[in-house]
């Protein structure tokens, strides 16, 4: 895969962060907003049909969350295409839960025990993605069965967050659960207890959850 103009993906963070009232500095490839952790920086990847922007939030020492987007076309339609995929899934998110920005449309904020622990937890909305001419609501049973089976996780940390991932193509299903960035068992087992709608054509639905301690 090849890499492609990172001035471009950086200067689009800058513009959205800006954009949402933040004083910025620059510190090499970050942008830092209120001069202070957490930082943010994006990459933009660049292949033959797609590409690929990767977001990495540094939340403190050695602790990066790591999101990446697909775009589904070439060069600038491509990179458009993945920015929008990160702000409709991730963006609101990570200015609820580390800046104090927050959108209720866009995010859900409600406080969880987590294995015996209070947290905060900043959900974001279902993002969706499909073909022309396929709609599929969100499963009723897809939110409950991520609360629980966070709410029964073992944190030790004060910052921890969970990303899933579902697609349906052409009756083929694919899933991805993640925990701090690594694979999350007891998501992935949850996903697939789900009753997902079939269809012929292509759809998926993705979902991030930070959580901070109360």
């Amino acid at each position: 895969m090849e890499e492609a103009d990172q001035a471009l993906a950086s200067n689009a963070l800058w513009e959205l962060f800006t954009g949402h009232g933040l004083r910025c500095v620059r510190e090499q490839e970050w942008i830092v907003p209120n001069n202070q952790l957490p930082a943010i920086r994006a990459h933009w990847y660049s292949q033959d049909k797609s590409t690929r922007l990767d977001v990495e939030v540094l939340v403190g020492k050695g602790r990066i969350i790591q999101e990446c987007f697909a775009g589904m076309d070439t060069g600038r339609s491509g990179f458009v295409d993945a920015l929008n995929n990160f702000m409709v899934n991730s963006l609101h998110v990570l200015l609820a839960a580390f800046w104090e920005i927050r959108d209720e449309q866009q995010v859900l904020i409600e406080d969880w025990r987590v294995g015996g622990r209070p947290f905060t937890a900043y959900i974001g909305n279902f993002g969706r993605r499909a073909t022309a001419g396929v709609h599929v609501d969100v499963p009723e049973n897809l939110f409950d069965t991520l609360r629980h089976g966070i709410c029964h996780e073992n944190l030790s940390g004060d910052i921890h967050w969970f990303r899933t991932f579902f697609c349906n193509h052409a009756g083929q299903h694919a899933y991805e659960s993640l925990r701090d960035n690594e694979p999350w068992e007891a998501g992935l087992a949850g996903l697939k207890r789900i009753a997902w709608p079939e269809s012929d054509g292509y759809y998926s639905f993705r979902n991030f959850i930070v959580l901070r301690s109360a």
